[in-house]
This record gives C-alpha cells, structure tokens and sequence, in this order.
C-alpha cells in the first residue's frame, strides 16, 4: 500500500508535464505596421496571461484548452484570434478603435469589417517589411460585432 501511495505522489508531477505550451509573437498596429509595447494577452475567461515588451513582443505559457487570446490595448480595438495548434509563433496586427459619430451600428459595423477584412493583406505588407516572419498568419482573427 505505501509503495502504491509513494508511486502515485512521485508519478503526478510527470502527468501534468505537457500541459502547456510556450508561445511567443509579436504585436504590430493596423496602420504604420509598429509595435504596440505593453498590450495586455488574455485568454476567454479573461485570465492575464501576459503582455508584450517595450518592442512588441511577447512569450507566454498558453494553458491546454485555450484556443482563442485576447489583445487589448488603450486606443486600438480588443482583437480575438484562435490559436492554431500547430502554430507557436503569432503575429498579431490590432485596429485601431475608431470614432463613429451620428452613424447606425450596422453602418459602423459594415466599416469596421471592411477594415478586418484587409488585416490579411496588412500582414503580407508586415512580411515584405521586415517587420514579421511569417508570409501568412497562424492565426484566425474573429470580428466581433460590438
């Protein structure tokens, strides 16, 4: 019976071994294509997972289950990806929030998803640049309708 306890005490550490996985990325601005130092990375349950350095860049433990990551930061919009599972790498570009004065929410919706629509396009842009790795993303962006 000891030897059983003793055997499960030493072998639980080595289960919950590969129950998270390092991720590291970078976080660039819609527009001028530069880093956003200090944007807060959530996952759904909004739990602070970490934020990114001086130069945009970030390394962060990414629990087993967590599919999508927030990003938010003041002044830009709250950006939703889901994570693939083979990617560890992300490259992430945030919108900017904008102001829309005396318009209807499906009118400002319609210009938002505009918008979102070229951050694929943006990130090719990135790539030619310099500025990111990766050709294509490794993640899905989610437009949300505020």
């Amino acid at each position: 019976m000891r030897l059983l306890i003793l055997l499960t005490i030493y072998l639980i550490p080595f289960l919950s071994t590969g129950q998270t996985r390092t991720i590291t990325g970078k976080v660039i601005d819609e527009f001028e294509l530069t880093t956003i130092p200090q944007v807060r990375i959530q996952n759904r349950d909004t739990v602070q997972l970490g934020t990114t350095d001086m130069n945009g860049n970030f390394k962060i433990e990414l629990p087993a289950g967590t599919e999508q990551l927030l990003f938010s930061f003041i002044g830009f919009e709250l950006t939703t990806v889901q994570v693939l599972n083979n990617c560890d790498n992300l490259e992430i570009i945030m919108m900017l929030a904008s102001s829309y004065d005396f318009m209807t929410m499906k009118t400002v919706n319609r210009k938002r998803y505009k918008r979102f629509r070229k951050l694929n396009e943006r990130h090719q842009e990135a790539f030619e640049k310099g500025v990111f790795k990766s050709r294509t993303p490794c993640v899905a962006y989610i437009f949300s309708k505020d």
